[in-house]
């Protein structure tokens, strides 16, 4: 999994997904992550 600055779609069958993290003291922290059913190397962090 690659952890970018900005994710984009490689292709067409890549899918965007937005997971909140919960923080002890700290407001939830949206990650931003893509993936791939064709191709698994397309996968990304946003952080």
């Amino acid at each position: 999994m690659k952890v970018k600055a900005s994710v984009t779609k490689r292709c067409p069958k890549c899918y965007v997904v937005i997971r909140t993290k919960k923080g002890a003291h700290k407001p939830h922290k949206k990650v931003v992550y893509v993936y791939c059913s064709a191709n698994p190397r397309h996968k990304q962090k946003q952080g």
